[in-house]
């Protein structure tokens, strides 16, 4: 049972994936399979497959019609292949690549019935193949005539054309017996032709230049993200660019331009484990970036374990591809699409709660996926290319090509609106916190002014509570033991300041001693009578509850330091401070305006 919405998302998308690739796999494998068993009806009883040159100007390309021999050892000599034992092979010249170490050996006739010698080429629609070796029938001998391929050495191939082919030259009314030997492919069928020398040279042509400029695109696009993305987050212009660099690295290996450019003569056996490394690591960024455009770590622990998830599959897919392309690559290619239509599914969520990039994100995902579908569609369901008569319609007869680029070109133009559209947030988002700012700093002088007063305020207040305790007789430079007494008479009276009824005779049982003494020693060290020094006592505390604001009104003082008669308090407040507690209170009172900004 799926416990969480983001696992059936996951479940999902490989569940689906898995069934376009099956659905796209075996029922290709199933047609090759039925294709190399099938003969061509038009052979008859010819006993090796015969191609004729076609005479007409339009027809300059055809499906190479072949016999068919694996040599699962790879070691089979041409000296001795004319005794190995043919089958015919089919006649849409799509027939099944050898697995590493291995070799196919295509036998074929071409007759030319035309009156004039007749120039052709032998190609392949594919890239990658390590050697092509075109061989040729003289009497009793088989001559090697020309190779080609990516492990060929430049000074011993038959051309730099960035596509395999090989010249044969029949004379008139002639029929030639050729055998051609191939090692070393990565895609799991080939699709051999025959092409006149100027449709194989327009048609080589304008494949490196296509080639070319996708390398360029994608090289600029990685630059831009690397110069100008680096704002929106830089978790983000990295995978981004880690990405877009992956692309590149996978296309400059896989269209051979290790070959031509840099004469690097590499095996498809080391190259593609490497490659195959490469476009692992580009699902592994894209994952990563998207998880960054659609702020997935603001979202609950579920989604981040998704992204976790994938990431994690992605791994794995990566090492088993990387250790064995053609065994183990299955894996990989369901996470090329499995990846991302989760992805695709959470953008499109993600629209659904308003996140203003994740449109054209879902875009981008879109044509990712739609792309990789017809590319890894034409990678196992090779198009009959028998109607080509241009180098255009043979472009458009390579779904591989054009879905990769496709895939590629539409998910990076969705992706820039996404990063336009997220930087134009990011920037509503800095606006309104400037303007937040702004807000702030006036608040902030605002709270200063305001202190600035309350500081006053306190200062008055500090000095008046100052002056008050300066005529406080507790103050007074006394002997120890006279101050000790003062001390405790003092404490004593505080600690009952409240009890109305406390008077010299209590204070004297709080001393223990008797009030004749106690008037005597008060007499002695402040020149007052007990009842006047508990009564200095009572008012210098009432001043520190007017000055510390403890107290409300007038009535709450006087009744906090024992006085049952408000006005008799009154009275002698004025006469000890020269005011009344009132106009202690008023004077200590903020002005209005004050008072209500503090509130």
């Amino acid at each position: 049972m799926i416990r969480s919405y983001p696992a059936g998302l996951l479940l999902f998308g490989m569940m689906l994936a898995g069934i376009m690739l099956a659905g796209v796999t075996m029922p290709a494998q199933t047609a090759l399979a039925e294709g190399i068993r099938t003969a061509c009806p038009d052979i008859g009883s010819v006993s090796t497959a015969l191609n004729t040159l076609p005479d007409r100007q339009d027809r300059q390309l055809q499906p190479l019609k072949a016999d068919v021999f694996n040599d699962p050892t790879g070691q089979v000599e041409a000296g001795v292949i004319a005794q190995q034992p043919f089958l015919s092979g089919p006649c849409n010249g799509v027939f099944n690549a050898p697995l590493p170490n291995q070799a196919v050996w295509l036998r074929f006739q071409v007759a030319n019935n035309t009156a004039g010698n007749r120039q052709w080429v032998v190609g392949f629609l594919e890239f990658i193949f390590d050697d092509v070796e075109l061989f040729a029938k003289h009497g009793s001998d088989i001559v090697s005539l020309s190779r080609v391929g990516r492990t060929i050495p430049v000074t011993e191939k038959a051309n730099r054309a960035v596509k395999p082919g090989l010249s044969l030259s029949v004379g008139p009314g002639e029929t030639n017996l050729y055998y051609l030997r191939v090692s070393g492919t990565f895609a799991p069928a080939m699709t051999a032709v025959l092409m006149s020398p100027d449709m194989f040279l327009g048609w080589s042509t304008l494949s490196l230049t296509l080639t070319a400029v996708f390398l360029g695109y994608v090289t600029t696009i990685a630059l831009l993200s690397i110069a100008l993305f680096r704002h929106v987050d830089a978790r983000f212009y990295k995978y981004y660019a880690l990405y877009m660099l992956c692309f590149f690295s996978f296309s400059f290996i896989y269209d051979g331009w290790l070959s031509k450019f840099l004469s690097l003569t590499q095996p498809v056996a080391t190259l593609m484990p490497i490659a195959e490394l490469i476009a692992g690591l580009g699902v592994f960024a894209n994952i990563q970036y998207c998880r960054v455009l659609l702020e997935i770590d603001d979202e609950t622990a579920a989604w981040r374990r998704l992204f976790t998830l994938l990431s994690g599959i992605a791994v794995i897919a990566t090492c088993l591809a990387a250790i064995d392309p053609w065994r183990l690559s299955l894996p990989l290619h369901l996470a090329f699409f499995a990846s991302p239509l989760v992805l695709l599914v959470v953008a499109l969520k993600k629209v659904a709660d308003g996140l203003p990039q994740a449109w054209p994100v879902s875009g981008s995902l879109l044509a990712l996926t739609g792309g990789l579908f017809i590319a890894v569609y034409g990678f196992v369901f090779p198009i009959d290319i028998a109607k080509a008569e241009s180098v255009y319609e043979v472009l458009l007869a390579s779904p591989l090509k054009w879905g990769y680029y496709l895939a590629i070109l539409g998910e990076t133009t969705f992706m820039m609106i996404a990063i336009s559209t997220m930087l134009k947030t990011i920037q509503a988002h800095k606006t309104a916190a400037m303007t937040e700012i702004r807000d702030l700093q006036r608040n902030v002088s605002t709270v200063a002014e305001q202190n600035a007063r309350i500081s006053k305020t306190a200062s008055e207040r500090i000095e008046r509570l100052e002056a008050t305790l300066a005529m406080d007789p507790r103050k007074d430079l006394l002997a120890p033991v006279e101050q000790r007494f003062l001390n405790q008479a003092t404490d004593c009276v505080l600690q009952n300041i409240a009890d109305e009824g406390f008077g010299a005779r209590q204070l004297a049982a709080h001393l223990r001693t008797s009030e004749k003494t106690l008037g005597r020693r008060l007499k002695q060290l402040q020149n007052l009578s007990p009842a006047a020094f508990i009564r200095s006592i009572r008012l210098n505390r009432s001043r520190e509850l007017i000055l510390l604001r403890q107290r409300n009104s007038v009535a709450e003082v006087a009744h906090a330091t024992g006085f049952t008669s408000v006005s008799h308090f009154a009275k002698l407040y004025r006469q000890q401070f020269n005011e009344t507690p009132s106009q202690s209170f008023k004077l200590l009172k903020p002005d209005s305006k004050f008072s209500a900004s503090s509130q």
